[in-house]
Protein backbone atom coordinates (compact mmCIF):
# COMPACT_ATOMS: atom_id res chain seq x y z
CA UNK A 1 0.00 0.00 0.00
CA UNK A 2 1.31 3.52 -1.03
CA UNK A 3 0.76 6.07 1.28
CA UNK A 4 -0.14 10.04 -0.48
CA UNK A 5 0.29 13.34 1.58
CA UNK A 6 -2.84 15.12 1.79
CA UNK A 7 -0.87 18.46 0.54
CA UNK A 8 0.78 18.32 -2.17
CA UNK A 9 4.33 19.04 -3.00
CA UNK A 10 5.51 22.54 -3.87
CA UNK A 11 8.73 23.16 -6.36
CA UNK A 12 11.40 24.57 -3.86
CA UNK A 13 13.20 26.66 -5.60
CA UNK A 14 17.31 27.03 -5.21
CA UNK A 15 18.79 30.00 -2.88
CA UNK A 16 21.34 31.90 -4.97
CA UNK A 17 24.34 30.97 -3.47
CA UNK A 18 26.70 33.93 -1.54
CA UNK A 19 29.74 34.13 -0.32
CA UNK A 20 29.91 32.83 3.34
CA UNK A 21 32.72 34.21 5.08
CA UNK A 22 34.29 33.24 8.99
CA UNK A 23 34.97 36.36 11.49
CA UNK A 24 38.54 37.39 11.62
CA UNK A 25 39.19 36.39 7.61
CA UNK A 26 40.05 38.97 5.07
CA UNK A 27 37.68 39.45 2.30
CA UNK A 28 37.96 42.01 -1.32
CA UNK A 29 34.70 44.17 -2.30
CA UNK A 30 32.92 42.76 -4.86
CA UNK A 31 31.08 45.34 -7.08
CA UNK A 32 28.17 43.95 -8.43
CA UNK A 33 28.28 45.63 -12.02
CA UNK A 34 30.13 47.68 -13.73
CA UNK A 35 29.17 50.81 -12.20
CA UNK A 36 31.85 53.53 -11.39
CA UNK A 37 29.89 54.54 -7.99
CA UNK A 38 31.28 52.81 -4.74
CA UNK A 39 29.72 50.65 -2.38
CA UNK A 40 28.36 52.27 0.53
CA UNK A 41 28.69 50.91 4.29
CA UNK A 42 26.32 51.06 6.39
CA UNK A 43 25.72 51.91 9.84
CA UNK A 44 23.70 49.46 12.26
CA UNK A 45 20.43 51.27 11.67
CA UNK A 46 21.09 50.50 7.60
CA UNK A 47 21.91 54.02 6.90
CA UNK A 48 24.78 54.78 4.23
CA UNK A 49 28.05 56.02 6.64
CA UNK A 50 30.78 58.24 5.01
CA UNK A 51 32.90 55.43 4.09
CA UNK A 52 32.64 54.06 0.40
CA UNK A 53 34.16 51.01 -0.59
CA UNK A 54 35.82 50.84 -3.98
CA UNK A 55 36.08 47.37 -6.32
CA UNK A 56 39.05 45.34 -4.91
CA UNK A 57 39.12 47.10 -1.55
CA UNK A 58 40.85 44.40 1.33
CA UNK A 59 38.50 44.36 4.53
CA UNK A 60 38.43 42.21 7.26
CA UNK A 61 35.22 40.60 8.74
CA UNK A 62 34.27 41.80 12.45
CA UNK A 63 31.11 40.13 12.40
CA UNK A 64 28.22 38.92 10.60
CA UNK A 65 24.49 38.98 11.29
CA UNK A 66 21.67 37.01 9.21
CA UNK A 67 18.96 38.62 7.76
CA UNK A 68 16.67 35.78 6.36
CA UNK A 69 15.42 36.81 2.87
CA UNK A 70 17.06 40.00 2.64
CA UNK A 71 20.68 38.26 2.94
CA UNK A 72 24.06 38.33 5.18
CA UNK A 73 25.16 41.12 6.10
CA UNK A 74 28.98 41.40 7.54
CA UNK A 75 30.38 44.11 9.53
CA UNK A 76 33.83 44.84 7.91
CA UNK A 77 36.94 47.20 8.67
CA UNK A 78 38.84 48.43 5.78
CA UNK A 79 43.00 47.84 6.14
CA UNK A 80 44.18 51.07 4.82
CA UNK A 81 42.57 53.53 7.16
CA UNK A 82 40.26 51.91 9.24
CA UNK A 83 36.63 52.54 8.53
CA UNK A 84 33.97 50.55 9.17
CA UNK A 85 30.34 49.80 8.46
CA UNK A 86 28.32 46.69 7.27
CA UNK A 87 27.88 45.30 3.81
CA UNK A 88 25.80 42.52 2.16
CA UNK A 89 27.07 39.55 1.38
CA UNK A 90 26.87 39.98 -1.79
CA UNK A 91 29.25 43.20 -2.22
CA UNK A 92 32.24 40.57 -0.91
CA UNK A 93 34.17 38.16 -2.31
CA UNK A 94 37.49 35.80 -1.18
CA UNK A 95 40.14 36.15 -4.07
CA UNK A 96 41.50 39.95 -4.64
CA UNK A 97 40.75 40.18 -8.56
CA UNK A 98 37.64 39.36 -10.10
CA UNK A 99 36.85 36.12 -11.41
CA UNK A 100 37.13 36.32 -15.33
CA UNK A 101 34.56 34.42 -17.50
CA UNK A 102 35.63 31.05 -18.80
CA UNK A 103 36.33 30.55 -22.54
CA UNK A 104 36.03 27.77 -24.16
CA UNK A 105 38.99 25.56 -24.21
CA UNK A 106 40.65 25.09 -27.77
CA UNK A 107 42.75 21.90 -28.44
CA UNK A 108 46.36 22.88 -28.73
CA UNK A 109 47.78 22.81 -32.49
CA UNK A 110 50.03 19.63 -32.12
CA UNK A 111 46.64 17.76 -30.58
CA UNK A 112 44.30 19.34 -33.58
CA UNK A 113 46.30 17.88 -36.28
CA UNK A 114 46.05 14.58 -35.36
CA UNK A 115 42.56 14.57 -35.16
CA UNK A 116 41.85 16.45 -38.47
CA UNK A 117 43.87 13.59 -40.17
CA UNK A 118 42.07 10.83 -38.99
CA UNK A 119 45.40 8.88 -37.73
CA UNK A 120 44.24 5.48 -36.77
CA UNK A 121 45.34 4.37 -33.36
CA UNK A 122 49.15 3.27 -33.36
CA UNK A 123 50.34 4.59 -36.02
CA UNK A 124 53.11 6.61 -36.42
CA UNK A 125 52.80 10.57 -38.28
Amino acid sequence: MRFESSRPRGIISPRATQVILAVGQRAFVHHPGDSPYPVAMTDDQGVPAAAALRDGDEVEILAWRPRGSTGTRYRVRRHTDGAHGWLAATELRRTAVRPAPSAPSEPSPSMSRYHDIGRPFGSRA
